[in-house]
Formats: structure tokens, C-alpha cells, sequence
């Protein structure tokens, strides 16, 4: 399916707007179902918009997110009191294999290798 502009750029203001405030992708299990009901947009436009957009799927996507907050949480210095699997799972991921999964995928290392890199870099 092929948006118009219009349509496009009015998902994308919604999209960006309710995940600045809401931070849906910190729900465990987040679907593009919900998603696409919590921001009034038909499923097949929301998926049709993240494949054109930003070229991926709608997992690779909401992760995104999840691990640019666990690298947050890291930068803060979180890893001092908490476990890296309970950084990810504040973060939204559901369980430890898919969030180093996902970490790996968007920064090239795993949780764990980021942070040695980020302690040794100190």
C-alpha cells in the first residue's frame, strides 16, 4: 500500500506525538494493533507507514525505542544499582533474549559490551 503525502505526514505528527507522551513502547507486549487503535489510524496505514518511513517492521521499530531508553538508562549510570536485564525490562522488553537481541541490532554490541565500552571510554 502506497500513502499520499497527507496521509503520511498525518500519521506521522500523530505517531511522533503520542510516542513523545505517552511512551507506549515501555508497555511489555506493545502491538501495532494497539497502537494503530490508540492513535486512530487504520492498522494497514500505521504498518504501511513504518515499512515506508523507516524502513522496517513494526518490532525492529517499537524496539528501537526500548533500547534508545536502555542506553539512557545506562548512560545515567542505572547499571550501578540494577541488572542490565532489569534495565531492558523497564525499558519494555519482555525478556532477556530479546532485549539483547534488539540492542545488538540498533548499536552493533550487546548490553553488556556497551557498557564496558562506555566504562572503559570513561
Amino acid at each position: 500500500m502506497q500513502l499520499n503525502r497527507e496521509q503520511e505526514e498525518r500519521i506521522d505528527h500523530l505517531l511522533n506525538d503520542f510516542l513523545l507522551t505517552k511512551e507506549p513502547f515501555l508497555q511489555h507486549r506493545y502491538s501495532l494493533k494497539q497502537m494503530a487503535e490508540d492513535i486512530g489510524v487504520p492498522l494497514h496505514h500505521l504498518s504501511a507507514f513504518i515499512n515506508q518511513r523507516y524502513g522496517m517492521h513494526f518490532n525492529d521499530f517499537i524496539n528501537r525505542y526500548r533500547v534508545e531508553r536502555c542506553i539512557k538508562k545506562i548512560i545515567g549510570e542505572e547499571w550501578r544499582y540494577k541488572k542490565l536485564g532489569v534495565i531492558g525490562g523497564e525499558s519494555g522488553f519482555n525478556n532477556r533474549s530479546t532485549f539483547i537481541t534488539a540492542f545488538k541490532k540498533v548499536t552493533g554490541l550487546k548490553p553488556s559490551s556497551f557498557l564496558r565500552s562506555l566504562i572503559h571510554g570513561l
